[in-house]
C-alpha cells in the first residue's frame, strides 16, 4: 500500500499447475478498491509461460527488469498513463513481437529495437522526439501511431512529422521506397544502416537531404529531385553499391564526405552549389583533372566556357562553381574569383589562374602530395587553414597583393622561405607554425623570413618576425632560429603560440620582464642554451638583470624547457626555482648518461654562487642546497682543488661551511690526493680565519 491510498504490486505468482495457467496476464487496474499506480521492480518476471501482458491504466511507474525472463511472451501493452520506458524492463523476452508503448512517452531511443523480435510497434499520443537512427536495427513489419498523436505520422512504412514536412525515420525495413508527396526534409540518419534499401524515390518538393540520411544504405542510385538545395554531411556515406548519381541545377550546398567510400563512376557538381565539402568523396575512382576527369562541373546556362569566363565580369555575378583542368575548383563570387579547393589528390605544382582574389579556408588541406604553389598578383587572401597539414608543401610566394593570410593557413607544412608583402597587414595565429615546430619532431622548415623594407606593421630583428600592435606594443609572431644570439626587443610585450617551438639553434637569449603575455609554447625552444638574460622591468635588490647559465645535463636542459615552456608569462623569480632545481639535481635521467652529469666542483660553485647572492631562492631550494654542501664538503672540494679555483673555497669559508669543525677534514682529504696549491691555500686560511699559529706538520 502506497499512503493507504494507492497499491503498487510487489510479485506476481504462479499457483497450481503452471501448464494451466492463462496465456494472458491483464494485471488488475485496482486491487480491493485500491488503484493499482506502480509496479515494482522485478513484479512480474519469470511468467515463463505468458505470452501477453496487459499494464492498465492508471499505473504510472514500473520497477527494473519488472517484466525479465518471460521467455514465451509475445505482446506487452502498456497504458497511456506512464511516460517512461526502460527496454531493461523486458531483459530475456526473447520471442517479443508486439510492444504497444506507453502513451505518455515522449522520446525513442536506438536501445529500443535491442528487442530483436519486435515485429510490431504502436506509438502512442504524446511522442515527439525519435533519436536519429533509432530505426537503424529494426525488423519491424508495421507501425502504427495513435491517432491523436500531435507530433508525429505514419504511412505505416515510415515516421514523418504530423504535417508530413519531414521524414523522421524509415521504421520499417523495404528495398524499395517513395517519400510520400509535401515532403521536404529527410531527416538526419533517416535510412541510414538499412542495408537492404536499393531504392528510394524523392518527389519534386524535397528541399534537404540532412546529415547521414542514407549512410551504409544499399542504394544503387540516386536522382535529385529539381527542388533539392542541400546535401548533408556523409549523407550517402559508405553506399557501396552507389554508382550513379544526377544532381540538379539549383542545389547549393553539399556537406563533407556526402559521398565518400561510394562506387560512384561519375560525378557532376551544379555551378549553383555554393558550399562544398572537403571532402566530397573519398575513397572513390574519382578523377578531378584532364580532359577524361570523371568528376565535373555543369556550366550555369549561357556559361559553357567555364574558366574562360572574365574575372573582371565576376562582380555582382551569381555564385557559381567552375573546374580547370588539374583538378582546382574555383567558385565565382560577388568579390572575384575564389579557388575553393584542390580536388586533384596527385598534384605535386600549382599555379593559381590569374584574377583569383582569394583562397578559401582549407584549399589544401591535408593535400599528400602537393609541393611547390605559385600565387597569382591580384590574389589578396589566404583563408582559414588553407594549407593546413599539407606536409609536402616547401615553397610557395605570397604577392605583393596579398592582404590577409588566415588562422593556421600553413600550420604543419614544410615551407622553408617567405616574404612578407607591404600590402600584408594580418596573419593569422598560428599561421607560420610549420610542422616541425607544432609537432615538436623536428627545428621549424620556415628559416628564412624577409619583410618588405618601410612595411608598417612587421619587421624582423635578430631572427625575429615582429609585429607592431593596434595599442602600440610589439608581439613576436616567429623565431626563425637562423640566428644563435638571439636579443628580443624591449618593446616587446607578448610572444604568440609556439614562436619558438622546436628551435634547436639557439645558444643565447635576452628577453624582459615587460614580456607579459606568453601564448601556449610561445618559448618551447627545444635546446640548451649557454646563456640566458632577463631584464628586469624594476630594479630588485640592486639588480637590473639576472643572467642565467643552466649546467648542460638532460635534467638541467628539461628544466629549462618548464622554465621558458610552461609559464605564460615571463618571470626572473620563477626562471629561478627551474634554475636551482637544475643545479641541485647533478646526475642524469638513467645510468646512460653519467658521462653528461654535473660535476662536484662546478655544482659546488654554482650553489656558491647562488647562496652568496640568494635573490629569490626559495626555502625548499636554500634546504637542498646547504644539505649538498654538508653532506659531499670533502668531495665538492677535491673537485675543487683540482680546478685549483681558490675563490670557491674563499665562498665555503664565507658562508661557513668550511670552519673550525670541517677545516681538518677538508685539509685531510685534500691532502691525500696530494694537491700542494689549495692544501696550502688551507692551511693559511686555517692560520688566518681560526688563529692556528702552531706548525702544520700535516703539510
Amino acid at each position: 500500500m502506497l499512503d493507504d491510498k494507492e497499491a503498487r504490486i510487489e510479485t506476481c505468482g504462479l499457483s497450481g499447475n503452471e501448464e494451466a495457467v492463462e496465456k494472458t496476464l491483464a494485471i488488475p487496474e485496482r486491487i480491493e478498491g485500491y488503484p493499482v499506480v506502480a509496479l515494482a521492480a522485478d513484479a512480474c518476471c519469470d511468467l515463463r509461460s505468458v505470452e501477453s501482458i496487459i499494464v492498465p491504466e492508471g499505473v504510472s511507474a514500473v520497477g527494473n527488469c519488472a517484466f525479465r525472463n518471460c521467455r514465451a511472451l509475445r505482446e506487452i501493452v502498456f497504458p497511456s498513463t506512464l511516460a517512461t520506458f526502460d527496454v531493461g524492463w523486458l531483459r530475456n523476452c526473447y520471442r517479443l513481437e508486439r510492444l504497444v508503448l506507453p502513451g505518455g512517452l515522449p522520446k525513442i531511443a536506438p536501445s529500443l529495437f535491442d528487442l530483436a523480435s519486435l515485429r510490431t510497434l504502436s506509438i502512442g499520443r504524446a511522442l515527439a522526439e525519435i533519436v536519429p537512427g533509432a530505426f537503424a536495427k529494426s525488423n519491424l513489419v508495421a507501425v502504427e501511431i495513435d491517432a491523436d498523436n500531435e507530433h508525429l505520422s505514419s504511412d505505416g512504412k515510415a515516421i514523418y512529422t504530423k504535417d508530413g514536412s519531414v521524414l523522421v525515420a524509415l521504421a520499417v525495413p523495404q528495398t524499395s521506397y517513395e517519400v510520400v508527396p509535401g515532403c521536404v526534409t529527410v531527416g538526419r540518419k533517416a535510412f541510414s544502416l538499412f542495408e537492404g534499401l536499393t531504392e528510394v524515390m524523392l518527389p519534386d518538393g524535397v528541399q534537404r537531404i540532412d546529415d547521414f540520411a542514407f549512410t551504409r544504405t544499399g542504394i544503387e542510385r540516386f536522382e535529385a529531385p529539381v527542388t533539392l538545395q542541400a546535401i548533408g554531411e556523409r549523407a550517402f556515406f559508405a553506399c557501396s553499391q552507389l554508382s550513379r548519381v544526377s544532381l540538379n541545377q539549383g542545389l547549393r550546398s553539399i556537406g563533407d564526405n556526402a559521398f565518400t567510400d561510394t562506387a560512384l563512376e561519375g560525378l557532376c557538381i551544379p555551378a549553383t552549389v555554393e558550399h562544398l565539402g572537403n571532402p566530397i568523396a573519398a575513397g572513390t575512382q574519382l578523377t578531378y583533372s584532364g580532359a577524361q576527369a570523371t568528376f565535373r562541373i555543369a556550366p550555369c546556362a549561357g556559361d559553357d566556357a567555364g574558366l574562360a569566363s572574365s574575372a573582371a565580369d565576376a562582380t555582382g555575378a551569381a555564385s557559381r562553381l567552375m573546374l580547370d583542368e588539374q583538378g582546382g575548383l574555383y567558385r565565382v563570387a560577388g568579390d572575384g574569383v575564389h579557388l575553393v579547393r584542390m580536388l586533384e589528390p596527385t598534384t605535386t605544382v600549382y599555379e593559381l589562374r590569374d584574377g583569383t582574389v582569394a583562397i578559401d579556408d582549407e584549399a589544401f588541406a591535408k593535400h599528400a602530395a602537393i609541393e611547390r604553389v605559385v600565387l597569382n598578383e591580384g590574389l589578396k587572401t589566404v583563408g582559414k587553414a588553407a594549407f593546413r597539414d599539407a606536409h609536402t608543401l616547401v615553397s610557395v610566394n605570397l604577392p605583393s597583393t596579398l592582404e590577409r593570410l588566415g588562422d593556421e593557413a600553413f600550420l604543419g607544412t614544410n615551407i622553408a622561405a617567405l616574404r612578407i608583402p607591404l600590402a600584408l597587414t594580418r596573419i593569422g595565429a598560428l599561421a607560420l607554425i610549420t610542422e616541425g615546430a607544432r609537432r615538436g619532431t623536428a627545428e621549424p622548415s620556415l628559416r628564412h623570413l624577409e619583410v618588405d623594407a618601410g612595411h608598417p606593421r612587421f619587421f624582423v630583428q635578430s631572427g625575429l618576425l615582429i609585429e607592431r600592435m593596434d595599442n602600440g606594443a610589439q608581439r613576436v609572431v616567429l623565431c626563425t632560429g637562423e640566428e644563435p644570439d638571439v636579443t628580443v626587443p624591449d618593446g616587446v610585450t607578448a610572444i604568440a603560440s609556439y614562436a619558438f617551438s622546436g628551435v634547436r639553434r639557439l645558444r643565447t637569449l635576452r628577453l624582459s620582464e615587460a614580456i607579459t603575455a606568453v601564448d601556449v609554447r610561445g618559448l618551447a625552444f627545444d635546446c640548451w642554451l649557454e646563456r640566458i638574460r632577463v631584464d628586469l622591468s624594476e630594479p630588485h635588490e640592486s639588480h637590473s638583470f639576472f643572467e642565467f647559465a643552466f649546467p648542460n645535463t638532460s635534467r638541467a636542459a628539461l628544466q629549462m624547457r618548464h622554465a621558458f615552456g610552461t609559464p605564460n608569462f615571463v618571470s626572473a623569480e620563477a626562471i629561478f626555482k627551474h634554475y636551482d632545481n637544475a643545479i641541485v639535481n647533478r646526475s642524469g635521467f638513467d645510468a646512460a648518461e653519467e658521462g653528461v652529469q654535473l660535476g662536484a666542483y662546478e655544482q659546488g660553485k654554482l650553489i656558491v654562487e647562488r647562496l652568496c647572492d640568494p635573490v629569490h631562492l626559495t626555502t625548499t631550494n636554500r634546504g637542498m642546497m646547504d644539505s649538498t654542501l654538508r653532506g659531499h664538503l670533502n668531495e665538492i672540494c677535491i673537485d675543487i682543488a683540482r680546478h685549483d679555483d681558490k675563490s670557491v673555497i674563499d665562498g665555503l669559508l664565507n658562508l661557513g661551511y668550511i670552519n673550525t669543525d670541517t677545516i681538518n677534514g677538508v685539509i685531510d682529504a685534500v691532502g691525500a690526493v696530494q694537491d700542494a696549491s689549495i692544501t696550502n691555500y688551507l692551511l693559511e686560511q686555517k692560520r688566518r680565519r681560526f688563529g692556528a699559529a702552531t706548525i702544520d706538520f700535516d703539510l
